[in-house]
């Protein structure tokens, strides 16, 4: 499996953690982020964190709290240790914890100072704040605190080891723990480099924050401001810092302006991650089966969503949706997840692996069908993509619009409606006349492995997934020269038949319709069927006075004959351009793209329109 399903995201909708996936020292795309391996994985649990409205995890680093000098860091270190604040201090030299004793501050302050050279822009340190949410217990805050900063400073797994002191302050309010970094590295003296360019980034620290206090049974998650629906940008530090200056801790600073531009994107982005809290709502349902917690994340998957559509956003709660003991619900996700492109994958070997026949064609659509409902369910799988995409009618040689469009108004249809009776006999006949063509050259279907009934059944079904055309030119390119010159004059010949195949006359507009609808913008209306049919049987139908007034401008003879507007305007059209043979009008073929336009306005207008009389229904019956 991709460890980057979510293409979509990347081009658009972003992803729940601001880190994108940088690429490490090492060479591996991503940053070491031990537990959870893959970045899909991580998008599950950052979502499942938002869902169940976890704390954030919450790294800082102090604008203004780099140390030029000795004298400046002695004061620094002196502060953050301080015994009216701290519960715990200790310092860091390569590698190993050990805790303040009386002459440490004066040590580290002396060794730190005597390697620093030149006068960097943020000072030789870093001065990092770790939060903890409200109510953490102090001991567990210390654990996470001390793990957290081998991890990152002492591990080596970012470059280089850098010597630290830390201290977790007992503030009941607000438990937090203050590192002071030197930015010489010990090992190979790398200078220390937190930024969004760098290995070390706060994305890293945050997630690995996270990580390591679930670990201590530290609900924590670390996700982006987008994901959470949270549009505006952050306060800046400076504006923080005057406030509180001028007001105490608590008060909010300003809001960064945005333009209207950047709001409206990053208003789409957050509409993007609403539909993927939909689609894990879908994932968490299917693997709910005899687990109520999985039952209640779906839930809390489509009420985030929901919250998100609205404009709203996704705020901790002091009672979150809580895991049972020992119960992961992002691992569970994940492995629901493999688990079912498992099982597709098996399935699909399973569809191929039948006899020929026209049950394998119908097994082949119908998973189409599933995969387009297990897209959404699983993010973007591009197993299920392949699956769920049609294929371009250039990369599918069964490809036919008139049949395309045939299946698609049958599905629309109720099945006691008579039109779908016709349908199916239109459809009947030309999966007669395909079979016996196709029967024609038993040895061709023999290379192929088909038979007749099958080839005429897939050529049917009009349209075809990415997956589907695949297989079958796959069939293709594996025949010899003269077994490709076959096999192209007989599809010649299908598609010959399905233009010769009679369609009842009120079926045709309906198909017509959907033809300029499911028809790329650059598709030539010339070679629409149903526009060309339309267009051949008034011809036959009207009088030569109403041809000529159609083609002189008038459509108003086809108003009776066609109903709707988009296939009128179309049809009248296509009868000028016939009527004019001048090389002009044969050098410029119309598209559709003015019709397509044409019947989107039209159904907007209609669904408007019956909106207006539900409404008044409505009313009536109220005031009855």
């Amino acid at each position: 499996m991709s460890d980057r399903p979510l293409s979509v995201q990347d081009a658009l909708i972003g992803y729940p953690l601001d880190e994108l996936g940088r690429r490490s020292r090492s060479g591996d795309d991503g940053t070491r982020i031990r537990q959870d391996k893959s970045i899909q994985s991580r998008a599950i649990r950052a979502f499942s964190g938002n869902a169940r409205r976890s704390p954030q995890s919450v790294v800082k680093r102090i604008k203004a709290g780099g140390c030029n000098n000795k004298k400046e860091l002695t004061r620094q270190l002196q502060y953050i240790t301080r015994e009216d604040a701290a519960h715990a201090t200790w310092t860091n030299f390569a590698g190993v914890d050990r805790d303040l004793r009386g002459n440490t501050i004066e040590r580290a302050a002396e060794d730190w100072s005597s390697a620093w050279r030149g006068a960097p822009k943020r000072g030789h340190t870093d001065h990092i704040i770790l939060s903890f949410p409200k109510g953490t217990n102090i001991e567990q805050a210390e654990a996470v605190a001390r793990e957290w900063g081998q991890a990152m400073f002492a591990s080596g797994d970012y470059g280089d080891q850098w010597r630290y002191v830390a201290a977790v302050h007992k503030d009941p309010d607000h438990i937090h723990a203050h590192f002071v970094v030197d930015k010489v590295g010990c090992d190979w003296g790398d200078f220390l480099s937190i930024s969004m360019k760098s290995e070390l980034n706060y994305d890293v620290m945050r997630e690995r924050h996270a990580e390591i206090a679930r670990s201590h049974g530290i609900d924590m998650v670390a996700s982006n401001r987008l994901s959470r629906g949270i549009v505006e940008h952050a306060p800046r530090e400076t504006e923080y810092r005057a406030v509180h200056a001028e007001k105490g801790r608590g008060d909010d600073a300003s809001i960064p302006p945005m333009s209207d531009s950047e709001r409206e994107r990053r208003e789409s982005i957050v509409q993007g991650f609403a539909r993927q809290y939909a689609s894990l709502g879908q994932l968490a349902a299917m693997s709910s089966y005899g687990n109520s917690f999985m039952e209640k994340l779906s839930e809390a998957f489509f009420r985030s969503s929901d919250t998100l559509e609205k404009g709203g956003s996704l705020m901790a709660e002091p009672d979150t949706l809580a895991p049972p003991d020992n119960f992961d619900p992002a691992v569970a996700m994940t492995e629901a997840h493999d688990q079912m492109v498992s099982d597709a994958r098996q399935a699909w070997d399973n569809i191929q692996a039948m006899d020929a026949g026209p049950e394998r064609a119908q097994m082949e659509a119908e998973f189409s069908r599933t995969s387009t409902e297990l897209l959404e369910a699983t993010q973007a799988e591009p197993f299920f993509q392949d699956h769920a995409a049609t294929a371009d009618a250039s990369n599918d040689m069964f490809s036919s619009l008139a049949l395309a469009s045939a299946q698609h108004v049958r599905s629309d249809l109720d099945p006691e409606d008579p039109r779908a009776s016709q349908i199916d006999s239109y459809l009947g006949d030309v999966r007669d006349a395909l079979t016996a063509e196709f029967a024609k050259d038993p040895d061709l279907m023999v290379q192929m492995n088909t038979t007749p009934e099958e080839m005429a059944e897939y050529a049917v079904q009009g349209e075809h997934s990415v997956a589907q055309a695949e297989a079958w030119q796959d069939r293709a390119e594996a025949l010899d020269e003269a077994g490709s010159e076959r096999l192209s004059a007989l599809m010649d010949e299908g598609h010959r038949i399905v233009d010769d195949t009679w369609v009842p006359r009120d079926l045709e507009e309906q198909m017509a319709l959907d033809q300029i609808m499911t028809a790329d913008k650059h598709h030539q209306l010339s070679d629409v069927p149903a526009i060309e049919s339309l267009v051949d049987r008034m011809e036959e139908e009207l009088s030569d006075d109403e041809v000529q007034k159609v083609i002189d401008g008038d459509s108003t003879p086809l108003q009776d004959e066609i109903s709707d507007p988009a296939v009128r305007a179309a049809v009248a059209s296509e009868m000028r351009n016939e009527a004019d043979l001048s090389p002009e009008a044969s050098a410029e073929r119309e598209t559709v793209e003015a019709y397509k336009d044409m019947a989107r306005e039209h159904q907007a207008e209609v669904s408007h329109d019956h909106a207006v009389e539900r409404t008044a229904d409505l009313e009536d019956g109220h005031e009855l």
